[in-house]
Formats: structure tokens, C-alpha cells, sequence
């Protein structure tokens, strides 16, 4: 999305100029699936999509919405915000995002003026490059200007989980949130979900994301079992923290003591546990393999994450499985695997900018002919975290 066409949309529906126009990318997830609400590892980084908001004080009471990739205009009240979805019975829709930002700076007791806005951008929806968490951090950012408030990266992280896990019922943890504003073009970003300490590490300027969508939808509110997942990890670590009195999440769980007391986990907790305990000693690989500019084997390290995706964590679907097959198994991929929480989405692939071509032919191609139709493969780079494009 260009920016001149968000100001054109906003002239167009509120007959003024925006005050404030943010924006804050989606992201990548190279490794880490599944394991920041256990306060494991996590390696992702921002890209080069992203979600545009152009914004002003409203002149009456209401905050009036239009959400230009959905042709959705939507009215609310961020005074008195609607209480969470899991208290209106139906399911959640885009507009809780921006409703649950006012809603969580509410309870700190922040709060915000009644805005006009339009938002729009480049990111696919639903499809595990986490655009709600975009959409998140772009409103998060243009309120802090319109309304004269500053909060730092750590906290705009956790209010966005907040409203995930809160307002909206999503029980995710903060990783996506914090790529989001943390972000910096040309790395990655090791995240310690637990303590939030994390490092910047330089990718390899030829490193390029095919982010290969299969088409299928999730709302994960409801319906898809990732919420599933998060009860069956903290099931496992409550099941072992009488054997490990220093366990407190799945975490701090340590190989060996998983496989002395296997026999205390019925399945399928004992694969979650394997799932998160070799995840986050993957995600601590990777990043020393991307220190060390050797994308070989951190691509091994991704092939290996999926397996244990799909196999021990159940998040896969055949539409994934064949994406990543054939990513993965192009001439010039280093190596590729589901992105965000599976059960639909995309895959994300790294490759080179010569190799990309030919990488997304041969997966484009294979998947034809196994569904009947070509996936949409988006190419992204490793882009900035948030902030204000401009303002007046």
C-alpha cells in the first residue's frame, strides 16, 4: 500500500487530512513455534509488510473506523469500550483490536480520545505473518501521538498480548507484538520471552522470505485448537513440577529430565513437551548459525521445526506440508516451515534473491498440482519495527 492512497481514503471518507499516519510491520518467524506462552526462545523479524494507519481526533463521541482491505467501516465507543468478546458471545471480528487497545490502556489507566481513522496494508490477513498483532501496534502508535502519551517497546508489546489474551481470547504469547516494535532492517531478533531480554542479529544481506500462503483460514479464538495447545502445555508442567520443584513452565525443562519422566505424561502431552523443550534449544542454534552467517544450517534447524510442528504439536495441515516439501526442497533454499500457529496460513521459506525466482516456480508449481490451484507467495525482506511515518 502506498501511503498517498491511506491519506486519499481518509480525505475521501472523513473530508480532512489525517493528523498522525503509523505504521508497524508483520513478521517472520524463523524458529520458535509454539513456545512463547511458555516463556521458551523465539528467533523472528519484522518485514517488509505491514499495516498503515492515518488517524485524528474525532469531533463528536464516536470513534468511526474504516478498514480498507475488508471494504468494512465499523462505529465504537473507546470511552467505555464493549466488554471482552468472551462476554458478548460472538465471535471476534477486526474491529476488537483497535476497541481492545482502548479497553487495555483503560485499565492503566490511559485514556484515549475518540479518533477518525482508515487503516490498510500489504500483509495477508489469517495467514500466520501476524497481522493482528499489526494492526495492534499501528493504532497503539497513532494514538500515542494524537493523545500525547509515550509508552516504551516492552510495554506496546505487552498491551497488544493483553488484548490477544484478554479482550479478544486468543492465548498467545508476546512474540509477535514485540517483533513488531522491536524490529530493525537487516535482523533478526532473539527473544527471551521470559525475561524479554533480547538481542539484535544481523541477517546476511541476500537473505530473502517467501512467505507461501495456502489459502486456508483460521480464526484461532475459536475453533482451531491452538487455545487447546496452551492449556496442554501448562497441563504437562503442572503434571512435572512435583519432580521438578523448579519448574515453572515447559521452559525449564530439561532433555534429560523429560526423558526419565516421560511415563508421567499421558499422550499427546508428552509430544507438546518434546515439542517445546527441542524448540527452544532450535531457536537458541539458530540464532548462533545466523551470528555465524551460515544459513544451511539454520534452514536444517526450520525443516527440523516443522517436523516437530506438525508430528509432536499437531499444527499442521497438508496444505502446509506441501508447501514446505516443495520450498524446502528447491535448488537455492536453505530451508523453509509452517510460520505462526499453523492449522492454515503460510509457510515461510528463506532464500537468496537470485534463488527466489526459481524457489517460488517449483512451489508454486507443485502445489497446483496436488490442490488444483497456485498458492499466492509473497517475497519480503527483513524490514523496521513501528512507528510514526508522519505527523502534524
Amino acid at each position: 500500500m502506498k501511503v498517498g492512497d491511506l491519506v486519499d481514503a481518509f480525505r475521501k471518507r472523513f473530508g480532512a487530512e489525517p493528523k498522525v499516519i503509523a505504521r508497524a510491520p508483520g513478521r517472520a518467524n524463523l524458529l520458535g513455534a509454539h513456545v512463547d506462552y511458555s516463556e521458551g526462545w523465539v528467533l523472528p523479524a519484522a518485514i517488509d509488510r505491514a499495516v498503515w494507519v492515518a488517524a485524528r481526533r474525532a469531533r463528536g463521541k464516536e470513534t468511526r473506523l474504516a478498514a480498507l482491505d475488508l471494504g468494512e467501516e465499523a462505529a465504537v465507543d473507546v470511552v467505555e469500550p464493549a466488554p471482552p468478546v468472551a462476554e458478548r458471545g460472538r465471535p471476534s471480528s477486526w474491529v476488537d483490536y483497535p476497541q481492545g487497545l482502548a479497553w487495555a490502556l483503560g485499565r492503566r489507566g490511559i485514556e484515549v480520545p475518540p479518533i477518525e481513522a482508515v487503516f490498510g496494508g500489504d500483509l495477508p490477513i489469517g495467514a500466520g505473518v501476524s497481522s493482528s498483532a499489526a494492526v495492534e501496534m499501528a493504532f497503539l502508535v497513532a494514538w500515542e501521538q494524537l493523545a500525547g502519551f509515550e509508552l516504551d517497546g516492552i510495554e506496546r508489546a505487552g498491551i497488544g498480548r493483553q488484548v490477544e489474551n484478554e479482550y479478544v481470547g486468543v492465548q498467545s504469547g508476546i512474540m509477535d507484538q514485540f517483533a513488531s516494535v522491536h524490529g530493525r532492517e537487516g535482523h533478526a531478533l532473539l527473544l527471551d520471552c521470559r525475561s524479554l531480554e533480547h538481542e539484535l542479529i544481523p541477517t546476511p544481506e541476500e537473505l530473502v522470505f517467501l512467505v507461501a500462503d495456502t489459502g486456508v483460514r483460521r480464526a484461532l479464538a475459536s475453533g482451531t485448537g491452538f487455545n487447546d495447545r496452551k492449556s496442554e502445555c501448562f497441563r504437562a508442567a503442572d503434571l512435572l513440577r512435583p519432580h521438578l520443584p523448579g519448574l515453572f513452565t515447559l521452559r525449564d525443562l530439561e532433555p534429560g529430565d523429560l526423558d526419565r519422566l516421560r511415563h508421567v505424561l499421558e499422550p499427546p502431552l508428552d509430544r507438546r513437551a518434546r515439542h517445546v523443550v527441542t524448540e527452544c534449544r532450535r531457536v537458541r542454534d539458530g540464532a548462533e548459525a545466523l551470528r555465524q552467517g551460515d544459513l544451511h544450517a539454520l534452514g536444517d534447524l526450520m525443516a527440523q521445526s516443522h517436523r516437530s510442528s506438525r508430528n509432536d504439536y499437531d499444527v499442521s495441515i497438508e496444505e502446509l506440508d506441501v508447501l514446505q516439501e516443495a520450498a524446502a526442497g528447491a535448488e537455492g533454499c536453505y530451508g523453509a516451515r509452517l510460520t505462526g500457529a499453523g492449522f492454515g496460513g503460510c509457510v515461510t521459506a528463506i532464500t537468496s534473491e537470485a534463488a527466489a525466482g526459481h524457489v517460488r516456480e517449483q512451489t508454486e508449481a507443485a502445489f497446483e498440482q496436488r490442490f488444483g490451484r497456485r498458492p499466492e507467495i509473497h517475497t519480503c525482506r527483513v524490514g523496521d519495527g513501528a512507528g510514526v511515518v508522519s505527523a502534524s
